[in-house]
């Protein structure tokens, strides 16, 4: 066991160590003194004042006895006290806001889901945002500690909406910087495909899958990237906007699929749940529309498999409710572009994905924060 740095500073030593120990419980389960000196290889001394100091600084409660008998008294356990904080994940698109509000430990306290008025500007948008969030915090809660907003769009590393198609007045905005400064904590803005297929990678349909593919089908065509378990978003954000592509099709292809089966106002989500419900009872003309639709999508799709060679496709978004009905013919159509098709799988989150992963991701930030806490808990 190596409890001194080289050139004895001791204070940075003890930083560290308090860093490991937090970061330890954080992320496992409850665990007695001679559990986590074992797990961290440090004296049980040392060990039991790093308890004691997170413990009083209340980032540690106790949780108990160990159960085991080993002779003598049981062991006193020690467990991340996630009612510390909060942490809240929040989705704001072009219709709707939705917000998921969690303890330190991931459990869900508050899911709310607002629609947004049609007139609403870029102030009266996050005025809503910041209204829904803060009504469904429970009361006696303890403070809001990270917060991530997703949003359509394509949004750098720094939070800021480069541009946003579905929501015009977004582009330009520092969107992270305006959202945390109303909040008063670290908060961090993504594009909602990236954060859709870190859900689905953390607790949906991608589990244990590295490398995925998320494509959005709604009112808009959309993609976002997993790479090594990981958000991909490229140098400037736009990594994955294939449909910007005019080859594609992409920007036209959701009004087109209703039109095409000959409805005269193609422009809504519901026209085209009724071209894929017409389709799955075997009506042509829907039929020949769906399997158009999927063609254009299985260009866009066949591309970024090649580029990326992803494991997993997961197919989400309004319209992926069909299911097989649009599933099948996009499989169908990328055997005429890939040399392997990868598997496809339709989203387990549905509308929810973005704002799950916008609270994995926010509690991703507070394990970074243990580090500030760490250090104030062995100063």
């Amino acid at each position: 066991m190596v409890n001194e740095l080289p050139g004895g500073d001791q204070s940075a030593l003890r930083h560290l160590n308090t860093r490991r120990v937090l970061q330890l419980l954080y992320s496992g389960p409850a665990m007695t003194v001679t559990a986590v000196a074992n797990a961290t290889e440090l004296s049980r001394p040392t060990v039991q004042a790093i308890l004691t100091s997170l413990v009083d600084s209340e980032l540690l409660r106790l949780d108990g006895h160990d159960a085991a008998k080993r002779g003598g008294r049981p062991a006193q356990r020690y467990r991340f006290n996630s009612d510390a904080g909060l942490v809240a994940g929040i989705d704001i698109g072009a219709h709707t806001i939705a917000v998921r509000i969690a303890t330190l430990g991931g459990t869900l306290v508050a899911a709310v889901r607002r629609a947004v008025p049609t007139d609403a500007g870029h102030t009266s948008r996050v005025d809503l945002a910041i209204d829904v969030l803060t009504s469904a915090v429970p009361p006696g809660s303890g403070p809001l500690w990270a917060a991530t907003v997703g949003t359509p769009g394509i949004v750098d590393e720094h939070g800021v909406v480069r541009l946003c198609v579905a929501i015009p007045e977004w582009t330009g905005v520092a969107l992270a910087e305006e959202i945390g400064s109303r909040l008063g904590c670290p908060t961090t803005a993504m594009k909602d495909t990236n954060l859709a297929v870190l859900a689905e990678h953390r607790v949906g349909a991608a589990q244990n899958v590295p490398d995925a593919l998320y494509v959005h089908v709604g009112h808009r065509l959309g993609v976002g990237l997993l790479v090594d378990g990981v958000p991909f978003t490229g140098r400037s954000g736009s990594a994955g906007e294939v449909g910007k592509h005019p080859a594609f099709g992409w920007e036209e292809a959701p009004s087109r699929l209703a039109a095409d089966a000959g409805l005269a106002d193609p422009g809504s989500e519901a026209a085209s749940e009724w071209v894929f419900s017409k389709a799955r009872q075997g009506d042509p003309l829907p039929v020949a529309a769906v399997d158009a639709f999927a063609k254009t999508l299985a260009g866009g799709i066949g591309a970024m498999v090649l580029a990326m060679d992803p494991r997993l496709i997961v197919v989400g978004g309004g319209l992926a409710r069909a299911g097989a009905v649009i599933v099948d013919p996009i499989r169908r159509h990328l055997t005429a572009i890939l040399y392997d098709v990868p598997p496809l799988a339709l989203s387990a989150l549905g509308e929810d994905a973005v704002a799950i992963g916008a609270l994995e991701a926010a509690r991703d930030q507070v394990r970074h924060l243990l580090v500030a806490k760490a250090d104030s808990a062995a100063s």
